[in-house]
């Protein structure tokens, strides 16, 4: 499986999940979530992350790595 840019981050930093969580002020199972494709960033979250990490956030969730989700 192809690593999303998050994770590839945090593996370059030597970051934990629960690192990058307490930075951004997050829970660290959302960042899990998040890191692992299991979950969305909210605008919020994803300026949280970018910020925590000192990079711009197109680089954390670039727009192509993002899924819209289909309306049931």
């Amino acid at each position: 499986m192809r690593r999303n840019s998050l994770s590839g981050v945090l593996a370059a930093r030597g970051w934990t999940d629960g690192e990058l969580a307490s930075r951004a002020a997050l829970d660290r199972a959302h960042v899990n979530q998040l890191k692992n494709g299991r979950a969305l960033p909210t605008v919020a979250t994803a300026l949280a992350i970018a910020g925590a990490l000192g990079i711009a956030v197109e680089a954390v969730f670039p727009p192509a790595s993002v899924r819209r989700r289909r309306r049931r």
